[in-house]
């Protein structure tokens, strides 16, 4: 399976001809009609003309086994207390990065250890949609400039520990897939894990639940994986596995790894891993746009505006050779760490052409790993 994702971009001029981030691209010289990303060429080479695209991206949300502690920490809080953290990069062994390596997407890490389904549902319009509201938690008004692609939550053991009954947990997972679904949101959902300060009450609410979550919550467009058995002490029955975890209930950071990779491996037929881009240069047949010529070479480069620009690096780079055509496939090799896509026109296929670029950039993903 395989999903087409339009990027939304930025470009150093204003739009000169017609609109841009619209949902059908064209190159046009009619103003009315014309929907694109096109720079003004200062030299014969286009080596200024530069246009930067928004890769899809994900959220993990949830408690503290999202955020990764307790060795590593979330973009929720800032030298050990609440707050936000915009400039956050996550860590190997926190599924956020081991996510990002798995899937080529950049997951921002949205947990908060300690939080119940009904805390982390009373944040979600902020740290999921990208809605501006101020909750008072000292954390700010703003925590994503868009909606992300996909959302991978864990929750759930907290309400448990604290005694909230199965309808209380059940109606907050209802309404979290439900609403991913309504934005066009991928929902994933992990099990609960097994805790060894868990009372046979709790194993059992926590076992029951975790059924309840496979059999049901599909039916709100969202995907169950499992936590439960990849955390079992086979020798004990029950309880965490000692290898994996540091502690009762949260892995280690290599346990953290294998985890991803286990939860990798039941996800099958998602469209969630980042393959390629499609470059369109589409033209109007009727009134084509005066001066412009589809770009021959380009240069890309995966970069984040995530990281402080003291540390922002060049990520994954290359070219690519581009015949005159209106839709190009390029295949994309990314870490998981940007959330950039920069092209850069290096040669158009009119070496006097005034204008080049693209009337829509589109992100390719597919259910298997190029």
């Amino acid at each position: 399976m395989r999903k087409l994702v339009t990027m939304q971009g930025e470009q150093q001029n204003p739009p000169t001809h017609g609109t841009i981030n619209q949902p059908n691209g064209l190159i046009s010289a009619v103003a009315e009609r014309s929907a694109c990303w096109v720079e003004p060429l200062r030299t014969s080479s286009a080596e200024s003309a530069t246009f930067r695209f928004h890769l899809p991206f994900g959220v993990v949300i949830g408690d503290s086994i999202s955020a990764g502690s307790p060795q590593t920490r979330s973009r929720m809080q800032v030298d050990g207390a609440p707050g936000f953290s915009p400039h956050h990069r996550n860590v190997p062994g926190q599924l956020s990065y081991e996510l990002g390596a798995i899937t080529g997407l950049h997951w921002y890490n949205h947990g908060i250890g300690g939080q119940r389904t009904d805390e982390i549902w009373a944040r979600w319009r902020r740290d999921v949609l990208a809605d501006t509201i101020e909750l008072g938690d000292g954390r700010g008004v703003r925590t994503l400039s868009r909606k992300p692609y996909a959302v991978f939550i864990v929750a759930g053991i907290n309400d448990v520990f604290q005694n909230r009954d199965d309808g209380f947990i059940q109606r907050y997972w209802i309404q979290m897939a439900q609403s991913a679904k309504e934005h066009g949101i991928l929902c994933i959902f992990s099990n609960m894990g097994d805790h060894n300060a868990a009372t046979p009450a709790w194993r059992d609410q926590i076992r029951r639940l975790n059924a309840w979550m496979s059999e049901q919550l599909p039916a709100y467009g969202a995907t169950v994986v499992d936590f439960y058995e990849w955390s079992l002490d086979r020798e004990r029955g029950i309880g965490v596995h000692p290898g994996l975890f540091v502690d009762d209930v949260h892995p280690s950071r290599s346990g953290f790894q294998s985890l991803a990779h286990h939860y990798a491996a039941q996800w099958h037929g998602l469209p969630i891993y980042l393959q390629g881009i499609q470059l369109e240069s589409v033209v109007d047949g009727i009134d084509p746009m005066p001066g412009y010529s589809r770009p021959q070479e380009v240069r890309y480069a995966i970069r984040c505006d995530y990281a402080d620009p003291a540390e922002q690096s060049d990520g994954h780079t290359g070219e690519i050779a581009s015949a005159d055509s209106a839709i190009q496939y390029v295949p994309l090799l990314s870490d998981g760490t940007g959330n950039l896509l920069e092209l850069q026109v290096l040669r158009t296929h009119d070496r006097n052409a005034d204008f080049t670029g693209f009337s829509k950039a589109r992100a390719v993903l597919g259910d298997w790993r190029p």
